[in-house]
Order: structure tokens, then sequence, then C-alpha cells
């Protein structure tokens, strides 16, 4: 079984530009282009990693990102925030809204391989990408 993502951007390119990365490297990829949608997705298959984009319209990813943090179920999944806001201090907001790294955007794609496979290196369910 493959082990399974969740990319959350409202911008349709973003999400399948990552969704086919990650799928080319033997992911199974869920994505959702709100807040709202994410957390009905993780509430019926909670993922194995989480990638949140900041800027959404209906819960920014600060805010998705603390109430995945807030969720039992949820709670312990690796979350990585990314951002096209360059500031350091987004970059903190993430960290502090409890994201285990952020990636500017635009990023490398070896860049967003390597971050993957970083979290994900221990949670292998038999099949490692």
């Amino acid at each position: 079984m493959p082990l399974r993502i969740m990319v959350v951007d409202d911008e349709n390119i973003n999400l399948r530009l990552v969704s086919r990365l990650l799928e080319m490297e033997g992911y199974e990829v869920i994505t959702a282009q709100s807040g709202e949608a994410a957390l009905q997705l993780t509430d019926q298959t909670p993922p194995d990693l989480a990638f949140l984009d900041v800027m959404m319209p209906d819960m920014d990813g600060y805010e998705l990102c603390r109430r995945l943090r807030q969720n039992p179920v949820t709670a312990y999944i690796p979350i990585v925030i990314l951002t096209a806001l360059v500031d350091e201090n987004d970059r903190l907001k993430g960290i502090e809204a409890g994201a285990d790294d952020c990636l500017p955007k635009p990023f490398d794609m070896d860049v967003l391989r390597t971050v993957t496979r970083r979290f994900l290196q221990d949670r292998d369910h038999g099949g490692t990408p």
C-alpha cells in the first residue's frame, strides 16, 4: 500500500504540479482546494504527510495546520507549509502553527522530493517509493 500524501492548494495548476510529481514518485495523492475540504478528507482517510498552501480563500494554511494539530487523528502527521510569502515572519507563523517545515514557492522539484522522503522514511507501509 503506497504512502498517502495530501496536497491542499486553491490554485489548480499548483495542485496538479505537486500531485503529478508525487504520483510519479509512487505515492498516493489526495487533494483539496480548500481548508474545509481538507479537514473532511482527513476525517475519512488520514494522510501520512500533508502539504498546505498558505493563501486560500476559506481558511489559510496556518489555521488549517492548527486544526489538524488539534485533531487526535491528524495531530502527528508531518505538515509542510508551501508559501509564496517570502518574509521570515511568514515562515515563523507556519512553525508556530505547528508545521514541521516551510517551503517557499516556487520550489525546486528536487527539494520537494527530498523533503517528502525525509518525512516519510519512517512511515513506510511496505512499499518504499
